[in-house]
């Protein structure tokens, strides 16, 4: 594949390049934006101009082609008005008609703008010219909204590309230390993690320990503690001391390159889905098509096939089906249902990204969720409760850590800390400290028995502990530090269950056991837990098989490949990283999971709305066909037809901005 910006023939991966077609995605969307407004204004115009010049000129009220033999109607206001009809008509006209020639050149020949263009085609042969143009001009205002309400994502890859490592500190054979673009290291070369700097490659640790965040890589938000021959991943970020990295990865085959990738191939596997109006044109637009065809061949046959004495007849009424059958209700009505839905989700905190992702989502029937920050707090808390003495200990101890284990135990302590004296912090194991001329030590068990404390109790729990002893007495004290499962968390599953969903999983990178834990807590179906992100991204595509579509929620950079591979992707956007954000189909943007099941219950209510107003559309439009065909109508079927198709597009507006007055079900009002 050529890159349109570097011209080099591959698949560019090269950040200027990305910058560039974003650039030129933008620009274009611009463009369109501009077209719209400027044929909208247009439109309007010249519809509203001729409409009054029309009713102003008595002699000529009706414009027909038969008047164009009449040299008077040239002078007249009525003329003036057929002009402004055709010039505010036909750039419309062109316009949609583009965009119907590309549909057909894909296979889709019966779309919604081929029967838009029939049907005021149609209308504009048997001189409704105002209605030709009402209704063309319309499916533009409701193409406007469309793309405002949608609002798509802007690539969750150039986020991940923001978050890749911009150098790394090479070092040289003679033990010297400079900067280096990632991309030029070697399997085998050695580099410098500074503390706060983030690995921009996967290797195995020569000397040193410290902590590291790995939230970029799993999800979870506990930091590892790592020490000489572990192995690390590029997108960790090293939290304490300085390590030297031996590169095991090139920077293409790293960790974070890959869940690049992931992203990148996903959206590109994500086809955009088919407008619920353009689903409906490739039944509705047949149908009309052959109804017309058959009544126009049927009355012409009756009558001889002599056009002066039923010809022209069986093509008028022809043509009123045409008008009658014109979608002006539902290129109207379906949009602002979905519009009034989406706005009013957005009343309660919920960003959905358009029609497509609302439809999607009342469709799936299986959710599938991250853990940390999305089911629980991403924040750690002490569990269990030690004596007071106990716990004012180990806060004295834990009070100059940043670690968040450390902070679960002093935040939690709110009396004076002792004064502690020959703090030794021993990165990745524990803290050791002089408390009234006493030693004491926290931390983990490895810790307590590498300092000879071997009467320790351990805890049964799947969740970190941390413990406290004393020299030479030993043991004192265990603290059980787990991330705290949200408040609404049960509820909403509960909830989830009621809106109709089969099933609901949890896919962590986390500890198998704290997994299963946390989803016997809020009963979960399935728990899986320690998933890179390569393999939550397989599990969401193993469990959408068959007829089961699949809804994910997650929050972190690590969850963006699922979010985009999951029919309807759900970012927890309050503490939730930008790449999943901009992945996502939609946002809860205070992290309230309850409104989960609110937006898929919306989503649910919008879909019932927009079927409604596609059967009421139909069913009266079926009527006043029935009238025409059968000549009840006589000569008034014209009037009529123009008139049915106004009256109906006004029940189907009304029915479709009922959704803006939605009341919440899960959330307080």
């Amino acid at each position: 594949m050529k890159c349109s910006c570097c011209s080099t023939n591959h698949e560019c991966e090269n950040e200027s390049c990305l910058d560039h077609e974003f650039e030129e995605e933008e620009k274009e969307e611009r463009r369109e934006k501009i077209r719209n407004i400027v044929l909208l204004i247009w439109g309007s115009v010249c519809l509203v101009t001729a409409f009054i010049l029309q009713k102003i000129d008595t002699n000529y009220s009706d414009i027909s082609w038969s008047l164009f033999s009449d040299s008077h109607f040239y002078s007249s206001l009525s003329f003036i008005a057929f002009i402004l009809y055709t010039i505010g008509y036909l750039p419309l006209f062109i316009t949609i008609g583009k965009e119907a020639i590309e549909e057909i050149r894909e296979g889709n020949i019966f779309n919604e703008n081929t029967l838009m263009l029939l049907a005021t085609a149609g209308a504009y042969a048997i001189n409704e010219h105002p209605e030709s143009l009402f209704v063309i001009l319309f499916s533009i205002v409701g193409e406007t909204l469309e793309d405002y309400a949608t609002n798509k994502s802007r690539r969750s890859i150039k986020k991940l590309v923001n978050n890749m490592p911009l150098y790394a500190h090479y070092i040289n054979s003679d033990g010297q230390v400079s900067e280096k673009n990632p991309e030029e290291l070697k399997v085998g070369d050695q580099i410098e993690i500074r503390p706060g700097e983030k690995v921009s490659v996967d290797g195995v640790i020569l000397k040193g320990k410290s902590s590291l965040d790995l939230s970029s890589i799993n999800g979870e938000s506990l930091p590892k503690d790592v020490k000489e021959g572990d192995i690390i991943y590029s997108g960790s970020i090293n939290l304490s001391s300085l390590i030297i990295l031996e590169v095991k990865k090139e920077f293409k085959d790293s960790t974070l390159s890959k869940i690049m990738e992931l992203v990148e191939n996903q959206e590109e596997k994500k086809a955009k889905a088919e407008k619920f109006i353009t689903r409906f044109a490739k039944i509705y637009t047949p149908i009309v098509l052959l109804v017309a065809v058959v009544v126009f061949l049927l009355g012409f046959g009756l009558a001889g096939f002599n056009w002066a004495e039923g010809g022209r007849d069986a093509l008028y009424k022809a043509l009123s089906i045409l008008l009658i059958s014109c979608p002006c209700a539902l290129v109207i009505a379906v949009p602002i249902t979905f519009f009034a839905g989406i706005g009013s989700a957005s009343k309660y905190g919920i960003l959905i990204k358009g029609s497509v992702a609302l439809e999607n989502l009342s469709k799936t029937s299986i959710i599938m969720f991250d853990k940390t920050g999305t089911l629980t707090k991403g924040k750690f808390t002490l569990v269990n409760h030690p004596d007071k003495e106990a716990h004012r200990l180990a806060a004295s101890l834990e009070a100059k850590s940043t670690h968040p284990l450390a902070k679960a135990i002093v935040e939690t302590y709110q009396d004076e800390l002792y004064p502690v004296e020959d703090l030794e912090n021993n990165p990745g194991y524990g803290i050791k400290g002089v408390i009234n001329h006493e030693t004491y030590f926290i931390g983990s068990k490895a810790y307590l028995l590498k300092n000879h404390i071997n009467n320790i109790i351990e805890e049964e729990t799947p969740f970190k502990v941390l413990y406290l002893a004393k020299e030479k007495e030993g043991f004192i004290a265990s603290f059980v530090v787990a991330d705290e499962v949200k408040d609404e968390a049960k509820n909403a599953i509960y909830s989830l269950k009621q809106e109709g969903y089969k099933k609901t999983i949890m896919i962590s990178g986390d500890d198998k056991k704290i997994a299963t834990k946390v989803a016997s807590e809020i009963h979960l179906d399935e728990a899986y837990g320690e998933l890179l992100p390569d393999e939550k991204l397989e599990a969401v595509k193993n469990a959408a098989t068959g007829s089961e579509s699949v809804a994910y929620v997650g929050d972190g950079i690590n969850d963006s490949p699922s979010i985009l591979a999951a029919d309807s992707g759900i970012a927890m956007g309050g503490l939730g990283s930008d790449a999943a954000i901009e992945a996502s189909d939609i946002v809860i943007m205070d992290d309230d999971l309850l409104k989960v099941a609110e937006a898929r219950h919306l989503a649910k209510k919008t879909m019932k709305t927009a079927t409604a107003v596609i059967i009421t559309s139909i069913a009266l439009k079926v009527l006043f066909m029935i009238l025409v065909v059968t000549g009840l109508l006589g000569e008034f079927a014209m009037i009529v037809s123009g008139l049915s198709d106004t009256g109906v597009m006004i029940i189907c507006v009304l029915l479709a901005l009922t959704m803006t007055f939605y009341k919440p079900k899960y959330l307080k009002r």
